[in-house]
């Protein structure tokens, strides 16, 4: 499911990445140590030229420190820091929700995430209450199983896949693909992210082992 929370919260150094880099934050864990959290992130990144830009400014936080990023991919890294104010990091660890957007309106933000129990996204809402930054669910939208790929978005995963670009390492990059394509790098990776949830979801629905 993908679910929109409008919410208020101070700043953070997620929402100030995923504001400016089209990505997915997902806190694998968070402990609480003696100076702070220290925090285990895994960060992906859609444009995979944006990935040392995440990098420079997560080092570059003045409230996170004790950095250490390794590139597990090409837009791919997983990040151990710590950090003296992150309730975000504290909230979103070992649940089932993935951050993948964050605007700021009128003093609020507003979270987009992909969520896979909806007793996660209760859980979470439970404990923003509790921070009292008022949650307000704006949008819960179950993704159908039923969906299919278009005829173009078939055509772009097709050709992703037959370049190489789903090999690990990936043999095309993803703007060359854009450019034989005569669309943009953010246009192309939101037409493969949909045409892999589709194909996914086809597959599993198709696949269930219970």
């Amino acid at each position: 499911m993908e679910a929109v929370v409008s919410l208020s919260l101070p700043d953070n150094w997620i929402t100030d990445v995923v504001e400016q880099f089209p990505s997915v934050i997902k806190v694998i864990d968070s402990k609480t140590s003696s100076n702070g959290v220290r925090d285990l992130v895994q960060i992906e990144v859609e444009n995979e030229d944006d990935l040392p830009k995440v990098i420079e400014q997560v080092r570059n936080n003045p409230n996170i420190f004790n950095v250490d990023i390794s590139a597990i991919d090409r837009g791919k890294a997983l990040a151990v820091f710590s950090t003296n104010q992150c309730m975000v990091c504290r909230l979103l660890a070992g649940t089932e929700c993935f951050l993948t957007g964050s605007t700021t309106r009128n003093g609020r933000m507003s979270w987009t995430m992909l969520v896979t129990e909806k007793k996660a996204l209760q859980d979470l809402i439970a404990n923003l209450e509790k921070l009292q930054a008022g949650p307000k669910l704006v949008k819960l939208t179950e993704i159908a199983g039923t969906d299919e790929l278009t005829q173009r978005q078939e055509q772009i995963t097709r050709m992703a896949y037959e370049r190489g670009y789903f090999d690990f390492p990936r043999k095309v990059a993803l703007r060359d693909l854009a450019k034989a394509f005569g669309i943009s790098t953010s246009t192309l990776s939101e037409i493969l992210r949909k045409g892999q949830r589709r194909i996914m979801t086809r597959y599993f629905s198709e696949h269930r082992q219970y």
